[in-house]
């Protein structure tokens, strides 16, 4: 009873060692080298984290000649994307990203504008439109936290048990959604919307407790949705806007040219680093899902332009929605959504409908 009494307690001294140590809100100095803690959603195999975060973390060692180290922590291991923004502005960790729908509640509501269905699908596109309109909108709201970046994912498609070819193969169907635009455009489909983290998807499927998913096709790669989900839905519904920000005191504690570094050079990289992914990998991810379930009958669905407008059309109520809760915010919404959709018609983009 002793020892177990003793392990329980060590096993908790370490545990608060590490919280402290990851929240402590500056970035640790060991012998004059700055280590920041890195939290990402994903494992270690993701595509993010071989081709995007651990890249960019041995160059910031390289471009800071040693005196940065980023350490990085997989899985949600110090915090799930759902308190991502209240975890980074309390210094739980030093540097992460968000999604701003995942956060209306807050400063970075104006953000989630990104994330309108069928409107931003390509993450170089979520940096042109959405860097002017947090420029415009959010200059001086953020207070507790430093923009890395902005950028995107690739665009969510649908994931499923059973083909989905029409609109009416998603009725009273439990769908797997993150955002609450995405859920809201959901239930309009006539689905039933289920809000899970990432590292519930896969078992979710599996189980039969939910029976379709949106997610991004390199995520779905990632996680292996091709063993539980035998269909692919090319929805192209529109991207998850990834806000990268560190903690404001973690980027205050490092010398003033490190500071000028990750402002003028380290950031906008990352922020690249991330959107050539993006854009880049997705197709390929999608012929990589075919490939793997052609085998047992699986395939990619490509719907006819009748049945993908079905699809679209109820978006612009999700569109209105959002101005209204803009004004309900306090926000001149129209504006914000005049701005954004001339944004969008400048780079070339169109609407839904």
């Amino acid at each position: 009873m002793k020892k177990r009494k003793m392990v329980k307690w060590s096993l908790l001294a370490g545990v608060t060692l590490l919280l402290t140590a990851c929240g402590s809100g500056e970035a640790t100095n060991k012998d004059s080298v700055y280590e920041l803690s890195f939290n990402i959603q994903v494992p270690s195999t993701h595509k993010f984290h071989t081709e995007v975060v651990e890249p960019w973390a041995k160059l910031v060692e390289e471009e800071t000649e040693g005196k940065v180290k980023v350490n990085i922590y997989n899985s949600g291991a110090l915090g799930t994307l759902s308190t991502a923004y209240e975890d980074i502005q309390g210094g739980v960790y030093d540097i992460g990203y968000v999604s701003p729908s995942l956060h209306p509640d807050t400063e970075l509501f104006p953000l989630s504008i990104g994330d309108l269905p069928f409107g931003i699908s390509d993450p170089f596109d979520s940096t042109a439109v959405l860097k002017p309109f947090m420029e415009k909108y959010m200059a001086e709201s953020l207070e507790e936290v430093i923009p890395v970046g902005i950028s995107g994912t690739d665009s969510y498609q649908l994931y499923s048990e059973d083909p989905v070819e029409t609109i009416h193969d998603v009725k009273n169907k439990k769908i797997i959604a993150s955002g609450y635009q995405r859920v809201d455009l959901i239930e309009l489909w006539g689905g039933v919307p289920v809000s899970l983290g990432l590292e519930e998807i896969y078992t979710s499927l599996d189980r039969n407790t939910v029976n379709q998913a949106t997610y991004t096709s390199i995520g779905a790669v990632g996680l292996k949705l091709y063993e539980v989900s035998p269909y692919l839905t090319k929805i192209d519904m529109g991207n998850t806007a990834l806000l990268f920000l560190m903690n404001k005191n973690s980027f205050k504690s490092l010398p003033a040219d490190l500071q000028k570094l990750f402002e003028d050079e380290l950031g906008p990289k990352f922020e690249t680093m991330n959107s050539e992914l993006y854009s880049s990998a997705s197709e390929n991810a999608i012929n990589e899902f075919d490939k793997a379930v052609s085998e047992d009958g699986g395939r990619v669905i490509t719907l006819s332009e009748k049945d993908l407008q079905s699809f679209k059309e109820p978006a612009k109520v999700v569109w209105d929605d959002w101005v209204k809760l803009a004004n309900d915010k306090g926000f001149d919404g129209q504006e914000m959504m005049d701005f954004f959709t001339k944004t969008l018609e400048e780079e070339g983009l169109t609407l839904p409908y």
